[in-house]
């Protein structure tokens, strides 16, 4: 499946959009994120203490997806359109001793604020390549993310 099929997540059966929306009540409410902002726009900080992010291209990014599907690992996904699609991987906090070891090339931490997507989002600033799990709202560990993307990267399919 490449990358664009991932990343767009309309029915076969009439283009209808099935991704969950959520606004800044549902993302506080529903999946306990400290998220700020207005009726229209929904914003999170991340990097900090709660939620941490990973950034890649979104080709890699729909492989890393699913290396981590296969072993039950995936979380929520960001993608921000653009000249070159990227997505975002939500995880738990980025730990302190990540700064031990390079990380792989083209994926870097995400320590800044980013836009969650709500319905009034247009889909060429933000969308879910993979929206967010109410019955399931833990997020995967940084580690397990660098580890999937190094598997995807170097081989090792374990």
């Amino acid at each position: 499946m490449t990358a664009a099929e991932l990343s767009d997540l309309r029915a076969l059966d009439g283009g209808v959009d099935l991704t969950p929306v959520f606004d800044v009540p549902d993302y506080r409410r529903r999946l306990g994120w400290p998220v700020d902002g207005d009726a229209g726009n929904a914003y999170l900080d991340l990097g900090a203490d709660q939620i941490g992010g990973l950034r890649m291209r979104a080709g890699l990014g729909a492989e890393v997806q699913w290396w981590l599907r296969l072993r039950m690992l995936a979380g929520p996904v960001l993608a921000v359109p653009g000249k070159r699609t990227e997505w975002t991987f939500l995880t738990q906090p980025i730990p302190d001793e990540h700064h031990r070891r390079p990380l792989p090339p083209g994926v870097e931490p995400v320590t800044t604020r980013v836009l969650l997507p709500t319905a009034q989002t247009d889909r060429t600033v933000a969308f879910w390549a993979t929206a967010p799990d109410v019955e399931h709202p833990s997020l995967p560990l940084f580690t397990s993310v660098i580890g999937a993307v190094r598997s995807v990267l170097y081989g090792h399919r374990f």
